[in-house]
């Protein structure tokens, strides 16, 4: 668990990248709809009834747990569980807004120490893109497990980031700048909170393996590959030097100044301003749904 000011620091970082970056830029309404249906089909896999109480893991803005509300009825109650107190705090306002507060609880833990949540209490826990931020994952589905009634249900959403960012990055041939590259490549992969946050290292198989070794059953891993070009502007290059996965992955920016001196950062960057137009960037996506009980 973290402590005092390193705490703060932390959901400060969370608070500003959900609440202005997600869904606030220019494809706002892109994102919500790709949420929407992922909250569908994480619902629809979790098999809730009528009075079942769920526990919405790290969950934003609560994409998840109101739309359990619908299934779990009067009888039953949502827990809402996320590490950004300025996020429960914006789901606080929309459940009261929607006078449904007293049909639903909010707390603030780490997905790896669910300390106000009772053993044996929950009949379904809920996640979406949680596991791929926590380093110690064992930890946290320990902790599903241990809420979770006899029966209890798990269904979740993770992308699976090795596949979608894949390499070559973008998809593109680097051809006569191969080595340079690939240097900038292994800074991008090696940046503080990409590997050592956890972002990059789990696939299917690694998860499916967590909730085996956790003690849970009839295990179903719905695993959804696809890719598709998209020739890009000179401009767009610049346009993802930025770009992070969480707010401390390594952006681009920072692998090419930390593997490149300015030429031939230069160089590198000029090479994908002119490649992107012809040859296209690969826009991948590779995510699974997984489900299972206890």
């Amino acid at each position: 668990m973290l402590g005092g000011a390193a705490l703060n620091y932390e959901l400060e970082c969370w608070s500003k990248w959900l609440l202005q970056s997600r869904l606030r830029g220019p494809h706002g309404k892109d994102t919500l709809d790709f949420l929407t249906s992922i909250r569908d089909r994480v619902l629809d896999r979790a098999q809730l009834v009528p009075g079942d109480y769920v526990l919405d893991l790290g969950s934003g803005y609560g994409l998840l747990a109101f739309g359990a509300l619908h299934h779990v009825g009067s009888a039953g109650l949502v827990v809402v569980d996320d590490i950004s107190q300025d996020v429960l705090d914006e789901c606080t306002h929309i459940a009261a807004a929607a006078q449904v507060a007293h049909r639903m609880r909010f707390i603030r833990n780490s997905a790896v120490d669910l300390a106000d949540v009772p053993d044996s209490s929950i009949d379904a826990v809920l996640t979406r893109s949680v596991l791929m931020y926590v380093h110690d994952k064992r930890s946290a589905v320990r902790e599903m497990r241990r809420v979770l009634r006899p029966g209890g249900r798990i269904s979740l959403f993770e992308p699976i980031t090795q596949i979608a960012l894949g390499r070559p990055l973008f998809g593109i041939d680097p051809g006569p700048i191969a080595d340079l590259a690939a240097r900038v490549e292994e800074a991008f992969y090696a940046s503080e909170g990409s590997v050592n946050g956890g972002i990059h290292d789990v696939d299917e198989r690694d998860l499916f393996s967590l909730f085996d070794a956790a003690g849970f059953s009839r295990l179903e891993l719905e695993l959804h590959l696809g890719q598709r070009r998209e020739r890009k502007d000179s401009h767009w290059i610049d346009a993802v030097l930025d770009g992070g996965a969480h707010p401390h992955a390594g952006t681009l920016r920072e692998a090419i100044d930390k593997a490149l001196n300015p030429e031939e950062s230069a160089r590198y960057r000029e090479y994908y301003r002119l490649a992107a137009p012809s040859a296209g960037v690969a826009v991948r996506h590779a995510y699974v749904y997984l489900s299972g009980c206890i």
